[in-house]
């Protein structure tokens, strides 16, 4: 119970490349309305690149799904963005356990506008060290072989993940949690020496 009340009180303000500040926390049920205005705000392609397939709104099911979670077996984290007292997610990592107890599933987005800036990068890093602490020590994701931005991160953190390619468009990649967690640096910059 201790460590589950950690998680949800976890919260890290992280620096952007552009120099924002950023805060990363665990998402809750509370958010339901800001995670429908996020969405609204990503663009098709953006969508498409999660889903992998077209996905025009959130439905209540699914705002239950990411918003309603246990902090241990499933856990979202949000990039968050305050502006005049107005706070708005722009970026969301999450993972769910698997059957198989020391594997999670990972899955991000980020809002269009803000890609490319350590957004993605800094979840993966925070998410993992989460993860870690509620024995998960692996992480998979099935991404989109066009996807190229979230493969580079993925492989940046663990340039020996296993990848599968499952069909046309997608493939499965499974990672090492201490990896992501110790090699993705503080301030999203991937070093050219690693």
């Amino acid at each position: 119970m201790v460590l589950r009340q950690e998680t949800i009180n976890y919260r890290q303000e992280i620096e952007l490349l552009d120099g924002r500040k950023v805060t990363l926390r665990p998402i809750c049920s509370a958010d339901k309305a800001a995670l429908l205005t996020f969405h609204g705000r990503l663009s098709e392609d953006s969508r498409f690149l999660r889903y992998q397939y077209l996905k025009k709104e959130l439905t209540e099911a699914d705002l239950k799904n990411f918003c309603d979670i246990d902090y241990d077996n499933t856990l979202a984290l949000v990039a968050e963005e305050s502006q005049d007292s107005n706070r708005s997610i722009i970026g969301i990592g999450q993972y769910f356990r698997l059957t198989a107890k020391l594997t999670a599933e990972v899955a991000f987005v980020v809002q269009d506008n803000e890609q490319g800036k350590g957004i993605g990068t800094q979840l993966l890093k925070h998410l993992a060290r989460l993860a870690w602490q509620h024995n998960i020590r692996y992480f998979t994701a099935e991404v989109m072989r066009s996807n190229y931005k979230m493969l580079s991160i993925f492989r940046k953190s663990d340039p020996e993940m296993a990848n599968t390619v499952e069909g046309r468009s997608t493939c499965t990649v499974i990672f090492r949690v201490t990896e992501a967690m110790s090699r993705t640096p503080r301030n999203g910059f991937f070093h050219s020496h690693r």
